[in-house]
């Protein structure tokens, strides 16, 4: 009989990941003997959704009976789409699901409601400190220390997403003091929260003098609150490559308007969000105050309800402002959507923004997109 030829580990391994989202193939591949195993759970455990209690139940047990499953998982998504307060109870287990996933980096909480964490120990909390990026999106807390607390317990996270939060009471006398002794380590940061205002303030901006934050994604709610937006931006500092911005149509003029001065690094800017007719002055005071000599790409979206009223906007200061040296190499992208109406011609509109910025025409930085 001919020996029979062993491949290398590495290139079992290479192999099997080209299969990493054929469930089936990695199902038989982890069944086929010990040397692939480790390989085809690799990608079978490596994101975990579970969306209710039959779930949470399943892998509970799963981790019971093959500890060994616990080291592949590095994502876990929780999700409940019922959205009760029947959901509590498992929602309840989460954390310390958490701390029994000791490679867990990612962890997405989904459309839950009534989440609270009066009942989890300091020392489960401590586990999320081994999370790299965390999302919030559609979650209803039971009060906003429960946010404060899962926030700071996650001291390590560099990508947060911070999407329609909410919380029923204000404060929860449970937790006491849980300030951070020192600013995560955020890269990426998105903000689209009615409450965004009192989680900076509560939570990230009494400990952070300066941030790392490179990539920044703002929607901001809360037209009164600009000051603690500005805060933001000025702890962001020169770290700041990349910004999203939309603010209310309705922002105050007359009141702080957010300001980049700060922020001399920035190399992409999107600017959202603007409605004309409607309250733009914004737009054109932050382009104003612009201190960065990296910027590569400005982007502007507007929604503009009539063809006439375009001129609102102030396209010669903008052309004014990118007509300087130090946006020689700038490129701009107006996306203009125009409300239907007989009136509103996308090709009339397109010529006569192009016409206000001849400076950027001339040099062939311009690009007018109008539907």
């Amino acid at each position: 009989m001919a020996p029979r030829c062993k491949l290398p580990q590495e290139l079992v391994d290479q192999a099997i990941d080209h299969l990493w989202n054929d469930r089936c193939a990695l199902s038989a591949c982890s069944l086929a003997c010990h040397a692939w195993l480790p390989s085809a759970r690799t990608h079978l455990f490596r994101e975990q959704r579970l969306t209710g209690a039959k779930d949470c139940a399943r892998f509970e047990a799963l981790l019971e009976s093959a500890p060994d499953v616990a080291r592949y998982v590095r994502k876990l998504a929780i999700h409940d789409p019922t959205s009760t307060a029947y959901a509590q109870n498992w929602i309840n287990r989460v954390p310390s699901l958490v701390a029994k996933l000791h490679r867990l980096t990612t962890l997405e909480l989904i459309g839950l409601h009534y989440v609270s964490l009066q009942k989890t120990s300091p020392e489960t909390l401590a586990a999320l400190s081994r999370l790299t990026a965390l999302v919030f999106a559609d979650v209803y807390f039971d009060s906003s220390m429960d946010v404060h607390a899962l926030l700071s317990a996650a001291c390590n996270v560099r990508d947060l997403c911070f999407y329609r939060v909410l919380w029923l009471n204000p404060s929860c006398s449970t937790y006491g003091s849980v300030a951070p002794q020192s600013p995560p380590p955020l890269r990426r940061l998105v903000i689209d929260s009615w409450a965004s205002s009192e989680m900076l303030r509560e939570w990230l901006l009494p400990s952070a003098e300066s941030l790392d934050v490179q990539t920044l994604m703002v929607r901001w709610r809360e037209r009164d609150c600009i000051d603690v937006l500005n805060r933001l931006f000025r702890a962001c500092g020169p770290a700041l490559q990349s910004l999203y911005i939309e603010l209310p149509t309705t922002v105050d003029v007359s009141l702080e308007l957010p300001s980049l001065q700060h922020n001399t690094n920035l190399r992409s800017l999107e600017i959202d969000g603007l409605v004309i007719p409607g309250c733009v002055a914004w737009a054109s005071t932050l382009l104003a105050q612009l201190r960065t000599s990296q910027l590569e790409k400005l982007s502007v979206s507007l929604l503009v309800l009539s063809a006439s009223s375009i001129f609102s906007f102030d396209w010669d200061a903008l052309d004014s402002v990118l007509s300087q040296p130090v946006y020689a190499g700038t490129t701009l992208h107006i996306n203009i959507n125009l409300a239907l109406h007989y009136s509103n011609d996308p090709n009339a509109v397109r010529e006569a923004v192009t016409g206000r910025l001849p400076s950027l025409s001339e040099r062939g930085k311009l690009s007018v997109r109008c539907t």
